[in-house]
């Protein structure tokens, strides 16, 4: 049956034929890889559609398309798609739609990253960004690294989600160049960033001093404000290099606590002691001062609240019952083994354990590989005396197999399975394949179980309240992963599962600084208002080894 295309539609077989010619860049077969990108040029500039020509039977007078480009054209025309596209589609990386776009990469460069890195999706590329290795590619450099990654971000400033850790950062410089500002008298971070949720697209900053303008001037020279948006004698407006728009503001000191609280939210919250203020007839102001929280809650008579616990339930989980970081990275794409560095911070920040699970399979580490970590964990673990968990992180095939060879998975303490390709199976399909994947008893633990990356992957298709019921009837964790582009799941997503499967906090680290994401890790544990019972991270070496835990 003949397919319906119109002259808007020229540019979804475009978009096929540069899948095609990106398909034979990495196979290596250039000259085949220029012809299929000439025809997609050719065709995304078509001022009439490809129906009218074809039937016209002029579709060889279009520059680029020869005989055999021809009756690939054809072939859509007729039936929707291109059979040679379909045969190669597994070469092509995910997340092609967004990666296409960036202006700084195209389908060379794209290539390469997958020959030369094996970058197959937007994860991988930040995560190689944020390892500085684009700038050592050949025909890359530095300045192709910084355009890509302020493309990503804009992409997340366009949806208004910012992970929180990286606007964090931001927020930290903005006040750190503000602190020693002269007349300044004090600045406090506030909004949704201060109670610490998942994702921001603001950050918000009070601050008060005899002559607010001089401190909105110097906010206006921070090297962290890429954009000035808005100025005037109190507030100010800025992007900044995370994507998010800082706010900084004035306050009259005399209620400072009171302005602190309200703006840090939740509304509900917020909303509660407003009506308590307002039933006992308070009035803050210069006679009776609001200069901290502390004062509204005395007021109100209520018990202080920390901000990121504020409209939630009441944490159950303390730091000091989370033993260790149990997703970790020793192994990235410069492909050297940083287990001592990563054992030695950890033990640095106190954890009485890690679990080293580095991603297994395709180019990043076959089973010589692993054997070979694993000999060197248990070197690094007798050097500093902590105990290091042998793990993995495995793909879950589309058909629901884990992607590794069982008799390596067998020996590890942690297998984590995850959705890391195919990630656009519709609803049904996508929950089958992980169910399927959960049959097996090497699987301990579904990774980052949405597969989102924050602002530029949608969450996959998948019912993960049908999933969480069969990890908790299976005793299979679900992963709550705090690696910022991530965060996955969330403790929002956690408390709204009506099911009760154990959890597992990982950072998934890299490298050394990474690990100090752990800090989020204990902020969702407690956030999810679940006891330590329900946290991995809260057993004993000895219910962890060999996956004692599962009985």
């Amino acid at each position: 049956m003949a397919v319906t295309i119109g002259r808007a539609d020229n540019k979804i077989i475009a978009d096929l034929f540069y899948d095609l010619a990106l398909a034979m860049e990495i196979q290596g077969e250039r000259w085949r890889a220029s012809s299929y990108l000439r025809a997609a040029r050719s065709i995304e500039d078509l001022t009439e559609n490809l129906r009218s020509i074809s039937e016209r039977g002029e579709l060889r007078l279009i520059d680029g398309i020869g005989k055999s480009i021809e009756a690939r054209v054809d072939e859509f025309l007729r039936t929707g798609e291109i059979e040679a596209l379909e045969e190669v589609r597994n070469l092509l990386p995910e997340d092609l739609e967004l990666l296409r776009r960036i202006p700084a990469l195209g389908m060379r460069r794209l290539a390469d990253l997958d020959i030369h890195l094996g970058i197959r999706s937007v994860d991988d590329l930040l995560r190689a960004i944020h390892e500085n290795r684009l700038t050592d590619l050949l025909g890359f450099g530095s300045e192709v690294e910084r355009r890509t990654l302020e493309y990503l971000t804009w992409q997340r400033e366009e949806v208004a989600e910012v992970p929180s850790p990286y606007a964090m950062h931001s927020a930290r410089k903005i006040i750190n160049y503000l602190r020693y500002a002269p007349g300044l008298e004090r600045l406090e971070l506030t909004g949704p960033l201060r109670r610490k949720v998942p994702t921001v697209a603001n950050i918000m900053l009070l601050f008060s001093a005899p002559s607010p303008e001089d401190i909105i001037a110097r906010f206006g020279l921070c090297p962290e404000i890429v954009e000035l948006l808005m100025v005037d004698k109190w507030q100010a407006l800025g992007k900044t290099t995370s994507g998010a728009v800082c706010m900084l503001r004035a306050v009259d000191p005399d209620i400072f606590g009171l302005e602190l609280l309200r703006s840090t939210g939740p509304n509900e919250y917020v909303r509660d002691i407003d009506r308590i203020i307002r039933d006992s007839n308070i009035r803050f102001g210069a006679r009776r001062k609001a200069i901290t929280e502390n004062d509204v809650f005395e007021s109100v008579n209520m018990p202080p609240i920390r901000p990121e616990l504020r409209g939630l339930p009441n944490a159950k989980v303390t730091p000091s019952d989370l033993r260790g970081d149990l997703h970790v990275r020793s192994i990235s794409f410069n492909e050297g083994m940083r287990v001592l560095e990563m054992a030695a911070k950890a033990s640095e920040l106190g954890h009485e354990y890690i679990c080293i699970c580095d991603r297994l399979g395709s180019r990043r580490m076959d089973p010589s590989t692993l054997e070979q970590r694993n000999i060197l964990i248990d070197e690094t673990s007798e050097l500093l005396g902590m105990t290091i968990l042998k793990g993995g992180e495995v793909d879950i095939s589309p058909k629901g197999d884990l992607d590794f060879p069982s008799e390596s998975l067998e020996d590890l303490d942690i297998v984590i399975a995850s959705v890391n390709t195919s990630l656009t199976m519709d609803n049904r399909e996508m929950t089958s394949r992980v169910l399927r994947a959960m049959e097996n008893s090497l699987m301990d633990v579904l990774g980052h179980p949405n597969s989102r990356v924050i602002g530029l992957r949608e969450r996959i298709q998948i019912d993960i309240a049908k999933i969480s019921y069969a990890a908790a009837d299976l005793n299979i964790a679900l992963e709550m992963n705090v690696y910022p582009d991530r965060l996955d799941l969330d403790a929002d997503s956690v408390r709204s599962l009506d099911s009760s499967p154990l959890l597992m906090l990982g950072t998934e680290a890299a490298f050394p600084d990474e690990l100090m994401y752990w800090d989020w890790a204990i902020i969702a544990a407690e956030q999810s208002g679940l006891g330590p019972e329900r946290f991995l991270n809260a057993l004993s070496v000895d219910q962890l080894r060999r996956r004692g835990w599962r009985g």
